[in-house]
């Protein structure tokens, strides 16, 4: 059974000019523990299907569910990881993996204690008393998803969590994040521009059209391995150049 359905899924948006179609008719089922990949060209609606999923806004028409219930909200069953950390420089590694709970307010011995394992497990218990500034990218970035993690959401969803690093520490920390959600056995849904991204990372890619955006296709990556290996594999330059193809038809 699917844990997150979008069923015929389309959005209009309102504006001064009149009105916007952003999504017509998008469908896409996601398996437990799946990884998907949104793909398509700049504005298609990629951050659009990660908001709806979110319930952050709503279709027009359609519906989205989450274990055979309808999102109509923001519910702790879904985690977002937006393009950039959004660590408060304020506050230490440890307050800022504790904010989510915070504001559910869900901070228990229980909650509390699953979160440090979160931080001991993925590598910064060192650094709960250190302030972001003085992490690596790619440490704040692990910051960042186990901020997320810890209030035990069944989806991730991220946006383009990559973007703001420099190549060489995106290769790592994508390798690293893809780690920690495989490890942890979550459903993920990405939103990348990134080809090869898409591709060493996921399960299934879904190509959307140009808006209104649309499913135009949904690829099987059958490569095995990590996304550092997937990249070394001899296959992966077959499916970089379907679906680049695709994308950029």
């Amino acid at each position: 059974m699917a844990i997150l359905e979008m069923q015929n899924i389309s959005l209009t948006y309102q504006t001064r000019g009149g009105e916007t179609d952003a999504l017509k008719d998008v469908s896409l089922s996601v398996k437990s523990g799946e990884f998907i990949a949104l793909i398509g060209p700049s504005g298609c609606g990629k951050t659009t299907v990660l908001s709806l999923v979110a319930g952050l806004i709503r279709p027009t028409a359609g519906r989205v569910t989450v274990e055979g219930k309808e999102v109509v909200g923001p519910s702790p069953r879904v985690g977002y990881m937006l393009q950039r950390d959004q660590l408060f420089e304020w506050r230490t590694i440890e307050k800022n993996v504790m904010l989510g709970l915070e504001v559910q307010k869900n901070v228990t011995r229980e909650s509390r204690a699953y979160a440090l394992g979160l931080v001991e497990k993925y590598g910064l218990k060192d650094f709960l008393k250190s302030l972001p500034k003085e992490l690596s990218g790619g440490m704040r970035q692990r910051a960042a998803l186990i901020r997320t993690l810890a209030f035990r959401p069944e989806i991730l969803l991220l946006d383009e969590p990559f973007s703001a690093l420099d190549y060489q520490t995106r290769l790592a920390v994508c390798d690293d994040v893809h780690g920690i959600i495989r490890a942890e056995n979550k459903t993920a849904l990405l939103v990348t521009h990134d080809i090869s991204e898409a591709i060493s990372t996921a399960d299934r890619v879904a190509v959307l059209s140009a808006r209104p955006a649309r499913v135009k296709n949904i690829y099987g990556i059958s490569l095995p391995g990590t996304p550092l290996q997937r990249r070394e594999n001899p296959g992966f330059s077959k499916w970089f150049d379907i679906i680049w193809k695709d994308v950029s038809v």
